[in-house]
């Protein structure tokens, strides 16, 4: 494709997934979007365990905190969007490139995260950008390049500080492959962002001083497969893992693990830490996952570029986006009298336009809940 297509791509994309995010966003009631809100106007900033200080303090510079929200997490749909074309630009060829990055702009759920006032849309812009500027820096070994990872990772991490943590192992199978200086370079980079968020979200967790971070995952794991637990609860948390991402990613699913080389070994790295908690452990909804979502889709792109047959991969890639354009867009309830029904309406039908319209929220199956064994 010529530069002069690229930019117009690029902007189509920039202006498009902006324009459709704020189209089809709607109040506060998702997950801990009222207690954001609720954080702002008290001066707290910090919700829970482990704080999200730095998303909600940025909430509340706007004179609107609803409205602020919601501004912030189009802008990171519209530009994770960008940064993922500019990674699968550098990985693929055209036309999966461009493709892939439609795909990444519609996949249901994060949609669905760039119409809330949660911080999981965040993720769609930050993940792929550390990844983003590590590719730049293998390119030219550029310090400035270092100085962005370190930067766009500490930066993610503080609107999401647990899925800073599954980025880690990323970030640290890079940096050892620098230099001793490199590596300090990145080190303090990473360092100096991180304080800046991590010293006020530890004082502001203070005030929630019966319960921390430690305690909340012990909550959420006390019934989990990592103990040994087989029931319905660790059986529904993988069924909430498998279902959205498989739906997500449909016929092209089967092709991230054909790419077996360097760039995605990295990949690799990037989705395997925070794969294996949500499976072991525990994962809430499938907006969790948003921070995974660009390095699979990028494994299926790596796997379906190393085919010939280049119409089979447009084909696939184009099913996909059609599934979930008509999921997010055309989904309606189904009855609740079938278990079948109710496992579809709360894990997939929970995170599409009719959701956000009518604040549908499904918060449990009727067998499931939480902490229980």
């Amino acid at each position: 494709m010529s530069k002069k297509r690229v930019v117009m791509f690029s902007l189509c994309i920039l202006v498009g997934v902006f324009l459709a995010r704020a189209l089809t966003s709607g109040p506060a009631y998702f997950a801990d979007g009222p207690r954001h809100l609720a954080a702002i106007a008290k001066h707290t900033y910090v919700i829970q365990p482990p704080g999200y200080w730095l998303f909600t303090r940025i909430g509340g510079l706007f004179s609107d905190p609803d409205r602020g929200i919601l501004l912030m997490n189009w802008c990171f749909s519209a530009l994770g969007c960008l940064v993922f074309y500019g990674c699968a630009r550098r990985l693929v060829r055209s036309p999966l490139a461009e493709l892939g990055a439609l795909l990444y702009a519609t996949v249901f759920f994060a949609w669905f995260s760039g119409n809330v006032h949660s911080t999981y849309a965040s993720q769609l812009l930050f993940a792929p950008l550390v990844f983003y500027f590590m590719l730049r820096f293998s390119e030219s070994k550029r310090a400035p390049w270092l100085l962005a990872v370190g930067a766009s990772y500490a930066v993610g991490a503080g609107f999401r500080p647990s899925d800073g943590v599954f980025l880690l192992p990323l970030l640290i199978v890079f940096a050892l492959k620098l230099t001793r200086k490199q590596q300090l370079i990145l080190g303090a980079s990473a360092a100096a962002l991180c304080s800046a968020w991590l010293i006020p979200n530890e004082l502001a967790l203070h005030r929630y001083a019966q319960i921390n971070t430690a305690g909340q995952l012990g909550e959420v794991a006390s019934g989990a497969i990592l103990f040994g637990k087989i029931n319905l609860y660790t059986i529904n948390n993988a069924l909430r893992f498998f279902l959205p991402l498989g739906v997500a990613l449909g016929p092209i699913a089967y092709f991230m693990f054909h790419a077996r080389d360097a760039v995605s070994l990295r990949l690799w790295t990037w989705v395997l830490p925070g794969t294996v908690f949500f499976l072991l452990v525990y994962i809430s909804d499938p907006t969790y996952m948003n921070h995974l979502l660009g390095g699979y889709l990028l494994l299926c792109l790596r796997g379906l570029d190393r085919r010939p047959n280049c119409r089979l991969a447009v084909i696939a890639l184009s099913c996909s986006i059609m599934i979930n354009v008509l999921l997010y867009m055309e989904f309606r309830p189904l009855p609740a009298y079938n278990n079948v029904y109710v496992v579809l309406n709360k894990e997939l039908g929970n995170y599409t336009r009719y959701a956000v319209s009518h604040q549908m929220e499904i918060k449990h199956l009727p067998w499931f809940r939480p902490g229980k064994s």
